[in-house]
């Protein structure tokens, strides 16, 4: 039998989702913890990595269990042998050829960032501290340029010829809350290249400090370059906020 769980994580003593070799990683502790509870080593399938530092708050993973479990109650049984940084909020069984991965049609990403003239040592844990005004209504103005099916190759992490680089950005708007001081980039797509998210993110940042104009995004998206875009901004303000499936 297959389920599905959803996750939530703090990612900051991570590096990464996926299992590496002397590296303390999501995967490991949550497969370390299921394979507990299962009796049975179990390995999980996510809908996709996310990077060192990166959290999550709807991350969506599947395995397969030989019996059948008490989705109500299995989270709260794992959680116990999971770190407190880990949790699994949600689980349902799902069809036999239900997968993480290749079935989402859609995902969310959430980039933080607060405004601060000063230092901020609480925020500074997960947001990305910008100690210079942005104006926000130009990284709007600058977010239409993205929309829609493009070659995102100047957001990837490198440039590679190899690697199909189209994708698909139903949306993506900053939410601005002027009197905490918090702006938040939110895009939603069909998928992502490695570090896309926190490329488009910076490019925006650097609309809103007059780095770039708006209408420039534009040239930096045909451009194809990654040396075009902004910096990649820090992992810790990056939250995957939803996973969608149909039928799910």
């Amino acid at each position: 039998m297959r389920y599905a769980i959803t996750i939530c994580y703090d990612g900051e003593a991570y590096y990464g989702f996926q299992r590496q070799e002397g590296l303390p990683t999501i995967q490991q502790k949550l497969e370390e913890a299921i394979s507990t509870k299962l009796n049975k080593p179990t390995e999980i399938v996510a809908s996709g990595r996310t990077d060192a530092g990166v959290h999550a708050l709807g991350q969506v993973a599947h395995f397969d269990s030989d019996v059948e479990l008490d989705c109500d109650n299995f989270g709260y049984s794992v959680n116990t042998l999971l770190p407190h940084d880990i949790a699994i909020v949600g689980c349902r069984k799902v069809r036999d050829d239900f997968h993480a991965r290749f079935d989402a049609v859609a995902k969310t990403y959430r980039y933080r960032i607060v405004l601060s003239k000063i230092h901020r040592p609480i925020e500074r844990r997960y947001f990305h501290i910008c100690f210079y005004d942005l104006d926000v209504g130009k990284m709007r103005e600058g977010c239409k340029y993205l929309i829609g099916e493009h070659d995102f190759r100047s957001f990837m992490l490198t440039d590679n010829t190899k690697e199909n680089t189209v994708r698909t950005i139903y949306d993506l708007h900053i939410e601005y809350d002027e009197d905490k001081g918090i702006v938040d980039v939110v895009v939603k797509g069909n998928g992502f290249l490695h570090n896309m998210v926190r490329n488009i993110a910076g490019t925006l940042v650097d609309v809103g400090r007059g780095r770039f104009t708006p209408e420039q995004v534009k040239d930096i998206l045909q451009a194809k370059n990654r040396s075009a875009a902004g910096k990649t901004l820090e992992g810790k303000a990056l939250y995957l906020e939803s996973v969608e499936y149909d039928n799910f």
